[in-house]
């Protein structure tokens, strides 16, 4: 508060040393001032100039440039904090991708060894049910070659057995297609 008494001081000092009558020559005396009662009101506005400076424009400055920088430093953070929720989601999207393409690829492998495992089994089916043919047709050509020996054995002995017959009864035609039917009839 020394300063306030400073300027008070010299305001008192200021107003008592003016002229006590302007001359009527003057600009001031002119405008009808009054010299005094001007210096004073001159002080008066200095010294409320310098107390808002001083207490009130100071720290409303300085609180206004601190909020200003605390903007600043928000916004700086909010660009920091969206380039990096950018940065994560251009990550997470190339995972993504990358993910799809690998599964792809397992899909794909998976595919494959299906088909190939397909192959192999239609393969070894193929050749087992080669084999099984031809081993039946093997039994069925032996079958067939044994059933034909067979029948020529007993073709044989029929033909030996009613060659006997025949020449045993030798009688006439009537008994000779008489004996031939009995003979088939007996074969069947």
């Amino acid at each position: 508060m020394d300063i306030l008494n400073f300027i008070i001081l010299a305001t008192e000092q200021a107003v008592e040393h003016a002229p006590e009558v302007v001359e009527s020559g003057s600009v001031v005396g002119t405008l009808g001032l009054n010299a005094k009662l001007f210096i004073a009101q001159l002080i008066n506005f200095s010294v409320i100039l310098f107390i808002l400076w001083r207490w009130v424009w100071k720290p409303l400055g300085g609180a206004m440039e601190s909020r200003r920088k605390k903007i600043e430093e928000s916004v700086a953070k909010a660009a920091n904090i969206e380039k990096q929720a950018q940065e994560a989601q251009t990550t997470r999207e190339l995972k993504l991708r990358e993910a799809a393409v690998e599964a792809e690829a397992i899909l794909q492998r998976n595919l494959d060894a299906g088909e190939k495992m397909k192959m192999e089994i239609v393969s070894t089916a193929n050749n087992e049910a080669k084999k099984i043919l031809a081993k039946a047709k093997q039994t069925i050509e032996a079958e067939k070659q044994h059933m034909l020996s067979e029948i020529k054995i007993e073709v044989a002995d029929l033909v030996v057995m009613t060659t006997e017959k025949i020449l045993r009864v030798k009688l006439d035609e009537k008994n000779d297609k008489k004996i031939v039917e009995e003979i088939l009839k007996s074969v069947k």
